[in-house]
């Protein structure tokens, strides 16, 4: 008969990192920070019974969203600068391009507003729905 023999344990290969250095944590943590404040403020409101609440916040969204677009000129995305005209001289291209960083980094501020009044405001839309449609008590 032959003898069964353990086989060796393989060293545990070491998990593969995530790519969390990535993630800009500074942002991340104002980003939540700003939530935090105007999820309270809306709450606090809606808890006073002060309705106006949701109107202010669907009207400065939209405000804020309608500058987002308009200090970044409509583009999501920086341009290229092969899809720049072509009677443009490169010192004008540069310039161009340079700006757009610069409008880019401008108009992220804006969206540490517009996302925790857009997050808030759907929030409490699904909490009326479930409530109130569907009869659930949260």
């Amino acid at each position: 008969m032959k003898k069964k023999t353990r086989k060796k344990a393989r060293p545990a290969s070491p998990a593969p990192k995530k790519r969390l250095s990535r993630i800009p944590k500074k942002k991340l943590l104002l980003l939540l920070l700003s939530l935090l404040v105007f999820f309270s403020i809306y709450q606090i409101a809606i808890h006073f019974r002060a309705g106006w609440i949701l109107h202010v916040y669907c009207i400065s969204a939209g405000a804020l969203a309608i500058a987002y677009i308009a200090i970044n000129r409509g583009m999501l995305s920086p341009p290229d600068r092969d899809r720049l005209p072509d009677d443009w001289s490169e010192e004008k291209k540069e310039t161009f391009l340079q700006e757009q960083l610069v409008r880019r980094r401008r108009s992220s501020v804006l969206l540490y507003f517009l996302i925790p009044i857009i997050l808030s405001v759907v929030y409490d839309m699904i909490y009326i729905y479930l409530t109130v449609n569907m009869g659930l008590s949260l």
